[in-house]
């Protein structure tokens, strides 16, 4: 699905995720992470490709074709993944052991982080629908703003993933070894 704004994704995601109530929310959050870090990593290698298009095969999430395509919806995929996944998967942290006086206390800095990586994603997006041989400039240039952005977002989801106890932790983060992007 394509979404004109990311303001749009995240008010489809909270649609769907109030379809699919969680009893735990761990394994959610884990997934979500994992899914960011090969995003950012696809991300470096589209930046590896427009600076030198003979590495076109390094290429695992998109093909060179479309790699425009996938850049510009990116910004609002993560938008969706905010309000589908994010926050009802922590404030379903009780069913893997988290206290809900503590979910319920941070909750509210959970969900500041998500519309604080809102609007910055749909600046992001609102700026690649321009033409894109602007992004690929500033990639060039070691400036790419959907870089940017998907590194400030993921660092507001590890901000979140560090309001629960190390047990859960333990659980999102997987040992360097298991990342494979």
């Amino acid at each position: 699905m394509r979404f004109r704004s990311c303001h749009q994704a995240f008010d489809e995601g909270r649609i769907f995720s109030q379809s699919y109530p969680r009893s735990r929310g761990d394994y959610k959050l884990a997934e979500v992470w994992r899914n960011w870090q090969r995003c950012e990593a696809e991300v470096k290698r589209i930046a590896r490709v427009v600076k030198n298009p003979s590495a076109k095969n390094e290429l695992r999430h998109c093909t060179n074709t479309d790699k425009h395509s996938w850049l510009r919806d990116l910004p609002a995929w993560y938008a969706f993944d905010l309000s589908a996944y994010v926050v009802p998967s922590f404030a379903a942290l009780s069913g893997d052991g988290m206290l809900q006086a503590e979910i319920d206390r941070h909750l509210p800095e959970v969900e500041r982080l998500c519309r604080s990586s809102l609007g910055t994603l749909n600046q992001v997006h609102r700026a690649l629908q321009a033409p894109i041989r602007e992004e690929y400039r500033r990639m060039k240039l070691g400036q790419s703003l959907i870089e940017y952005a998907l590194t400030s977002v993921r660092q507001d989801l590890e901000q979140i993933i560090d309001l629960t106890p190390p047990s859960i932790q333990r659980c999102i983060y997987p040992t360097i070894q298991e990342v494979q992007c």
